[in-house]
């Protein structure tokens, strides 16, 4: 039921098929760094930031940032983590954004990788507690064990287009926090969305596992919430005036499944809201699964490498976070160097 509604037909993992781990997330991190920067003409002395994203990094501590860059091997560089879930990529990519329109920096690259996988390990769920009569796997943590995937994506922000090719101008970036509004959706650490207990509270670690406080979890029922406040602050942007729904030339929008469309498009279409065209809506989720705050980054290369993007296309990313609500927004142009 949960592949049926999801219409994922592929994931990627970074551990083989004996859950051994393959790939760190601060390797699948680096490698999408090294690749951006190889596109984009660099030489390694001359990355003046890196920002990094992730929901679970390899280490509580250092940044995921610092070990990214430790990895990287590098010239001594600024370095930013953002930690969140979904929204965490879109944090990072502001960030370097921001620093480069006010000339702090002349170029960035941000990153954004999850590892998943690591944590949906059979061991990880052995010695968990059940709460159903059968044995399984309550469905708030049985859910997201068939949604995720590892990856990572990288992006090069400068203040100049590539002299080559077709560029994506950021216009605007937004992130709004609806965490006021209602308790976690997603959570990690707790086994109660109201996170009145969490793993360090426990005696032992072993604790914590054997109550379930480890394991991914994601609140079903508040999902509805989640479409609720990114249609208003979509409706908000719109009465502001920051963007026409009939001028936008694309629409990539992250989410979780096919299901998750059918709920936005329902809800545009209960409170009468301009959607845009239907045919502007973009995502690969069906192709490369849910990969969280990586997602938009991976949906944006896709469709440039693809030839999907031709100069003076307008671009809207829709990036909800169910994790406590967060919706954030990106307005890109595709520029090229000559205009």
């Amino acid at each position: 039921m949960i592949l049926t509604n999801s219409g994922i037909k592929t994931r990627h993992y970074a551990i083989d098929k004996e859950q051994r781990t393959v790939y760190s997330n601060t390797h699948m991190a680096a490698a999408a760094v090294r690749q951006a920067v190889e596109r984009a003409g660099f030489g390694n002395d001359e990355v003046q930031l890196l920002a990094a994203a992730t929901t679970i990094p390899d280490l509580l501590g250092p940044g995921h940032a610092s070990m990214i860059h430790g990895e990287l091997g590098y010239a001594p560089m600024e370095v930013m983590t953002a930690h969140g879930i979904c929204s965490s990529g879109m944090m990072a990519l502001k960030d370097a954004y921001l620093q480069v329109a006010i000339g702090e920096k002349r170029n960035a690259v941000v990153v954004a990788s999850e590892f998943a996988s690591r944590g949906f390990k059979s061991s990880r769920y052995a010695e968990m507690r059940s709460v159903t009569e059968d044995g399984s796997l309550p469905m708030e943590t049985a859910f997201l064990r068939y949604m995720l995937s590892d990856g990572a994506g990288a992006v090069v922000v400068r203040d100049e287009p590539n002299p080559e090719g077709v560029s994506l101008r950021i216009d605007w970036i937004t992130l709004t926090s609806y965490a006021n509004t209602e308790q976690a959706c997603m959570f990690f650490g707790s086994n109660s969305n109201d996170c009145a207990k969490t793993w360090g509270d426990y005696a032992t670690a072993a604790d914590a596992v054997h109550d379930g406080a480890m394991a991914p979890r994601q609140k079903l029922s508040l999902l509805p919430h989640l479409v609720d406040v990114g249609i208003a602050e979509y409706e908000r942007l719109i009465a502001a005036e920051r963007f026409d729904p009939a001028a936008v030339t694309w629409f990539p929008v992250h989410y979780s499944s096919e299901r998750m469309k059918e709920l936005l498009l329902g809800e545009f279409k209960r409170r009468g809201v301009r959607a845009g065209r239907l045919e502007s809506w973009y995502s690969n989720l069906t192709r490369v699964g849910n990969i969280g705050s990586a997602s938009i980054y991976l949906i944006i290369d896709e469709m440039m490498t693809e030839g999907l993007i031709s100069e003076g296309d307008t671009l809207l990313c829709m990036v909800p976070e169910s994790g406590r609500f967060i919706v954030s927004f990106m307005h890109l142009t595709a520029v090229t160097a000559d205009r």
